[in-house]
């Protein structure tokens, strides 16, 4: 399945949608390949109850930071969720009803606001706190280093979460968490910012790594392409803090909406 608003970034010039075709064809026949040839042994019951304590512990502190008080609010002040739910760029509407709750939002909408505010919460937040509640229930790193190394569903999981904490930055999030209320900020933000900080070094010491990256062609990509949109960044928050503004600023917001998107390669 692709989203409708990517099709013409993969497909509308010829070589671009050919060689995309390929990668995705290239992948289905070598994981079919490896499928056959060399099938994953079964999991030990050690890793999977690592797994089931991890995920239970990161799944409740997720939920609490959702159900924290004042949390929606702090969602709508420290992204652009309100310009992007008047986007005409989707199907369907952000929310299923008029209600103003993190379970009445879709998810495209939600991920794409985090995604804009560059704090890719959907995408890491809790995990250090899982694997912290696995380690605290006499775990040890040791083993997740081994699951890490010899399971492809647990590789996958952390290699996906180093790709959103490498997208993060933590300094442009500021930015936006600075338009919440005060209140709100110094109640909500700072529990995100220190997850984020653990998940890292939780990561980092689990894959044995470096850098949040492993790709060099990545981390380049990466590189090159911040001193682009953290402008962008700067011109929507100074725009989502104005009360009022002309039909060129409103236009000029929407643009910057755009704009973050292609250089993030996301909209949620």
């Amino acid at each position: 399945t692709e989203q409708g608003e990517a099709i013409a970034e993969k497909y509308a010039n010829h070589d671009i949608a050919e060689r995309n075709l390929e990668q995705m064809l290239n992948a289905q026949i070598r994981a079919r390949k490896n499928a056959i040839e060399e099938p994953v042994e079964e999991i030990p019951d050690e890793w999977e109850e690592a797994m089931e304590t991890a995920a239970d512990a990161a799944r409740n502190e997720y939920q609490d930071l959702l159900e924290t008080d004042g949390f929606v609010e702090f969602f709508e002040q420290a992204t652009p969720i309100t310009v992007i739910e008047n986007l005409n760029m989707g199907s369907r509407p952000a929310s299923r009803s008029e209600d103003r709750s993190v379970e009445d939002l879709r998810a495209i909408p939600w991920v794409f606001s985090w995604t804009q505010a560059r704090c890719i919460i959907p995408g890491w937040y809790s995990i250090a706190t899982g694997l912290d509640a696995y380690l605290e229930n006499g775990g040890d790193m040791e083993t997740l280093q081994e699951m890490y190394e010899n399971w492809p569903f647990f590789r996958t999981k952390l290699d996906n979460a180093s790709l959103a904490l490498a997208r993060t930055d933590l300094e442009i999030a500021e930015e936006y968490a600075d338009l919440a209320d005060p209140e709100l900020r110094e109640r909500i933000y700072p529990r995100i910012v220190e997850e984020y900080e653990d998940t890292v070094e939780k990561v980092l010491e689990i894959t044995g790594q470096d850098g949040l990256l492993s790709r060099e062609w990545l981390q380049e990509n990466l590189e090159r392409r911040n001193p682009y949109v953290d402008p962008l960044n700067l011109l929507q928050v100074r725009l989502l803090k104005q009360s009022h503004r002309t039909d060129t600023e409103r236009r000029t917001l929407r643009l910057t909406v755009q704009g973050i998107a292609a250089g993030m390669k996301n909209t949620g």
